[in-house]
């Protein structure tokens, strides 16, 4: 019987990066290459309208992009009109963005860190969420803090009382 073949898991991932092809390229969103001018845009967009607000034209940004090897998706340098038009593409994002966390904090389900940090001072406490047989309040005083704790039989005694009514035979 031959002997099997030693799998080598460090040699595979080394033989198949040297693969042509092998690497997938990261793509745009309707399957266009990524060239990174969105990232770009996204991440430095106010620099960029500083540039253009200082006196230089979009088409000299866009041609300082290209000279810094920023291109199209078809591999053509950056014009005026492409970069406008990213840099309206980002903004629009942006604006979105930010509508949809301004109606997430509006939602009456959501709640914020103001409303579920009970206030210290003045104000009462919300009323418990609890059924009327588990709140502290029933007519028993709290325990105060010098009463010893209850042992178990006195639990089972306190429960076997409240609950005998359930108990009773007809």
């Amino acid at each position: 019987m031959a002997q099997r073949p030693r799998f080598d898991l460090r040699r595979l991932a080394r033989d198949a990066a040297a693969t042509p092809g092998s690497r997938r390229t990261a793509g745009a969103p309707g399957g266009r290459p990524a060239t990174g001018l969105m990232d770009i845009v996204r991440g430095n967009l106010d620099a960029l309208v500083a540039l253009q607000a200082g006196g230089l034209t979009w088409d000299a940004v866009a041609a300082g992009l290209t000279a810094q090897g920023f291109t199209t998706a078809d591999g053509q340098p950056i014009t005026g009109r492409n970069l406008t038009g990213v840099i309206s593409s980002v903004r629009r994002q942006a604006a979105a963005r930010a509508a949809k966390a301004e109606a997430r904090a509006a939602r009456p389900d959501r709640s914020t860190s103001a409303q579920s940090v009970p206030p210290l001072t003045g104000a009462a406490p919300r009323s418990s969420r609890l059924a009327p047989e588990l709140r502290a309040d029933r007519g028993t005083p709290p325990p105060s803090a010098t009463d010893a704790p209850l042992t178990e039989a006195e639990i089972r005694r306190m429960q076997a009382e409240r609950h005998s009514h359930l108990f009773k035979k007809d």
